[in-house]
């Protein structure tokens, strides 16, 4: 939320939100003769969906003030899309514009009379919204002035003739610290205190009463090769602060959090064990054998007899008393085998009974010899540490978007570190620094009642360092 100021006195709060397809009809509203001069004719449902960025200002009473449209290629037919980059080093070779911290404006259009306000609030929210911009470029034909209104942010670099027409553009960019510079980082002094303590206690009052009215002094006095306090100022004054420390409890990390993707946060080592040993794998496929040659048996004892039909009662019936009378022929010879049938019978009882026994001793030996599951396993890394840890935090919220400046100068301080942590409680709000950090998974058994988050110093590769302006 802004607060605007006309020429004739008139004030006007606006707010700041992206394009939607909704505004297409107010957009068309606000274009002038002059605008299609300076941008030419445009399709503006082309164009939102194309845009990398569109930017619209809308009052109170929703209704839409001012809006601007940026895309990653020129205005005009000046340059490639995909090649621009060389066409614009050689305008200005000073200028190390590339297709990561570049935008072109290809549209604005706002009420008159707040027409400078609404044009510098736009340019301020979108180096805002966008940590790595750093240039805006504008392409208007070379006999076209930019009016009263986008002179304010822009300045002309050069003119490069059109691609398609025989007529030159004129370059005009726009840059970050006109508008949303980065901000200074140095380390803390004990003078910044009197700056810092204000934005502390506007966040938590509990520092102060655990630690007492001077426990930030005393934590810049404290610094050493292992911990270091920093702080980010605007115009010599301090607006936030980090402190930062190489000592991390590694074991309980490792302990509670998955760190296989990042290597422990450690140097690799020769010792290393990141997979389970083959013995658990080995005693796992063994104790599955057991466990279904154990079913196999319970079901061989338990099976159940089939039921007799009534039919097959009638069958049985017959057949017995048809053997009734071949057992009058055939008494002595009954006699004479009974003893060997008696004994077939008990060798198959015995047999059953062993075999029963057998299954069962199996199961109970396979229940007990059971190896425990190998999704405990835990990696043990045995090099040293690379990473260190931000133990305190805070900025202000004016300058929050910034918060990212900071790690450039923190990685300088540990050259032989390579990741940088932090842990939070888990209802922590999100905010602006966090949110280019990795949030690591825990295990299953995890102790810890906090988030844990990760960035890597390759995270800087796009990151330009701050001048050191006051």
């Amino acid at each position: 939320m802004s607060v605007l100021t006309s020429p004739r006195g008139k004030v006007e709060v606006v707010h700041c939100r992206r394009t939607e397809s909704q505004d297409i009809y107010c957009i068309k509203n606000l274009i002038r003769k002059f605008t299609q001069k300076l941008f030419g004719s445009l399709n503006i449902i082309s164009l939102l969906e194309k845009a990398n960025l569109a930017i619209t200002l809308h009052n109170d009473q929703e209704e839409i003030m001012a809006q601007a449209t940026f895309l990653d290629y020129p205005n005009w037919n000046v340059a490639p899309q995909e090649d621009w980059v060389s066409v614009f080093r050689e305008l200005d070779s000073e200028i190390p514009c590339t297709p990561l911290n570049t935008l072109f404006m290809h549209l604005f259009v706002a009420v008159d009379e707040y027409s400078v306000g609404c044009c510098k609030e736009i340019i301020r929210t979108v180096f805002k919204a966008v940590p790595d911009l750093h240039f805006i470029f504008l392409i208007v034909p070379s006999y076209m002035s930019l009016g009263s209104t986008l002179i304010t942010v822009f300045n002309q670099v050069g003119n490069i003739p059109s691609l398609t027409y025989d007529e030159d553009f004129a370059v005009h960019i726009c840059h970050r610290h006109s508008h949303y510079p980065q901000l200074h980082i140095r380390k803390a002094r004990v003078e910044d205190h009197d700056d810092l303590v204000p934005i502390f206690l506007h966040h938590d009052t509990i520092l102060k009463e655990t630690y007492g009215k001077y426990f930030l002094a005393e934590l810049i006095e404290a610094q050493d090769e292992e911990n270091h306090a920093i702080v980010c100022e605007v115009e010599g004054v301090a607006v936030g602060f980090m402190n930062v420390c190489s000592r991390v409890n590694m074991q309980l990390l490792h302990e509670c959090f998955d760190l296989g993707p990042f290597h422990g946060l450690c140097t690799p080592h020769p010792d290393d064990v990141l997979e389970p040993p083959q013995e658990l794998s080995v005693q796992g496929s063994s104790g599955a054998e057991l466990r279904s040659s154990s079913q196999e048996c319970q079901q061989i004892v338990k099976e159940p007899q089939e039921a007799v039909s009534p039919e097959a009662g009638e069958s049985i019936q017959r057949k017995s008393t048809e053997e009734a009378a071949v057992e009058e022929a055939l008494s002595p010879v009954q006699s004479e085998n009974t003893s060997e049938a008696e004994d077939t019978e008990k060798l198959s009882q015995e047999y059953s009974v062993d075999y029963t026994d057998y299954c069962i001793s199996n199961t109970s030996s396979a229940s007990i010899s059971l190896p425990e599951e190998t999704s405990n396993f835990r990696p043990i890394y045995r090099g040293a540490s690379t990473a260190f840890c931000i133990q305190m935090f805070c900025i202000d919220e004016k300058h929050e978007a910034r918060s990212l400046d900071f790690m450039n100068f923190v990685f300088s301080l540990f050259p032989d570190k390579n990741f940088c942590i932090i842990s939070l409680p888990h209802l922590t709000p999100e905010f602006v620094l966090i949110q280019n950090f990795v949030k690591i998974v825990p295990f299953n058994n995890c102790t810890l009642d906090q988030d844990l988050y990760v960035f890597h110093r390759a995270g800087l590769l796009n990151f330009r360092a701050p001048a050191p302006t006051r």
